[in-house]
């Protein structure tokens, strides 16, 4: 949050989750949406 730059911000976490994005603008994907999806960050 303190870093002041413009670019996306992705946690990637392991579990099994549905992709979603934080108050913080932050998009949160799973490990495997991550690896396999060529658009999980399309958010």
């Amino acid at each position: 949050m303190k870093i002041g730059d413009n670019f996306k911000k992705i946690i990637v976490v392991k579990d099994m989750i549905k992709p979603w994005i934080t108050e913080e603008r932050i998009s949160v994907v799973g490990i495997m949406d991550f690896l396999l999806n060529p658009n999980s960050l399309d958010l």
